[in-house]
């Protein structure tokens, strides 16, 4: 077989001087499916994902069975969130019989990126049961598990995955998004510093930190954090709430709209506290009826909540106008 004509165990073990080695037998007409296979790993292993990419496609193209080719594309998709097409990649993986450990989680980061939580519990967990010692597997099936609503379950997998692995900043990520939804920022800020000091060009970190300064009431500290979050992340919706949220502490609640439109412009799904925030700041500039909307349907979701209810009475009554009598006063003399 022409295979044999060139061994990679034979050569440098560099990446480099592998990656050339190949190239110069595909440059002699040795256009074998598997050679693309073979550089598109050492291009993976390098970290260059679009030559990956193409070879990927040739092998794909050359032999269309090659189940571990529409696997690494899938791999790669994931990684620049084409959820999609990673999907496809992955149907075609399938189809050929390719199943690893390692495919189960792609699988589940799949239908976790699709916001398909439910679809990415069992591949999840056949990740983690197929190779137990892999904290990652656990942090992906916490993702789903917190993508139902299933908090409980998914602190358990967060902490079997620092058992693993104390340091692990996938598991700091996911713990950090739960503590802070549950307003446990102490529990939060250890794992937010170690984001912060490890990937300090991540805009999530930095999010993250911005809003356990503000439940310490460091509001100023707390917006110029946010901005840097959106200065590394321009679309990122929740800091642009979180910004809302300091101008709101400030009472500039025009210019805590301003954040808060720009928000969900962006995507940002309304929860309780940030639709008050936007329900109160229609009151407090003027805009009364876009006001009486978000209290009324706080009211609807929170019908024993005394603080939406006396909201709603408040912007529903009738505003007291003044009246000065301007019908000139006639003289009898």
């Amino acid at each position: 077989m022409q295979e044999r004509m060139f061994l990679l165990s034979k050569v440098d073990s560099s990446l480099k001087t592998q990656i050339q080695e190949i190239s110069r037998a595909l440059e002699k007409g040795n256009e074998e499916p598997e050679w693309f296979l073979k550089r598109a790993r050492l291009y993976l292993a390098g970290g260059n994902q679009q030559a990956a990419f193409q070879d990927l496609s040739t092998a794909t193209a050359l032999n269309p069975s090659l189940g571990e080719a529409y696997f690494l594309q899938a791999k790669i998709q994931v990684a620049r969130k084409e959820y999609q097409e990673a999907m496809k990649s992955m149907m075609q993986a399938k189809a050929f019989n390719y199943y690893t450990p390692e495919s189960e989680a792609v699988l589940a980061q799949t239908y976790v990126g699709l916001a398909l939580y439910e679809k990415a519990l069992t591949p999840s967990a056949r990740a983690v049961r197929l190779r137990p010692g892999e904290p990652t597997y656990y942090v992906l099936l916490a993702r789903a598990q917190a993508g139902t609503g299933d908090t409980t379950r998914a602190l358990y997998n967060l902490k079997r995955a620092l058992q693993r692995d104390s340091t692990n900043l996938a598991a700091f990520r996911e713990l950090s998004s739960i503590y802070t939804a549950q307003s446990r920022f102490e529990e939060a800020y250890p794992m937010v510093q170690a984001g912060v000091k490890q990937e300090p060009q991540d805009g999530f970190w930095w999010r993250r930190l911005g809003q356990v300064l503000l439940n310490q009431r460091l509001t100023d500290t707390a917006m110029a954090t946010f901005a840097k979050a959106i200065d590394l992340e321009p679309k990122d919706a929740e800091a642009y709430a979180g910004i809302a949220e300091g101008w709101y502490k400030k009472r500039q609640y025009s210019l805590a709209l301003e954040n808060l439109l720009k928000a969900q412009e962006l995507g940002l799904k309304l929860n309780d506290n940030t639709r008050w925030l936007l329900a109160t700041c229609f009151e407090w500039t003027g805009q009364r009826e876009l006001a009486r909307q978000h209290y009324h349907l706080l009211v609807r979701k929170h019908p024993e909540n005394p603080r939406y209810a006396a909201a709603l009475q408040r912007i529903t009554r009738p505003i007291r106008r003044t009246f000065i009598d301007t019908i000139a006063a006639k003289s009898v003399f």
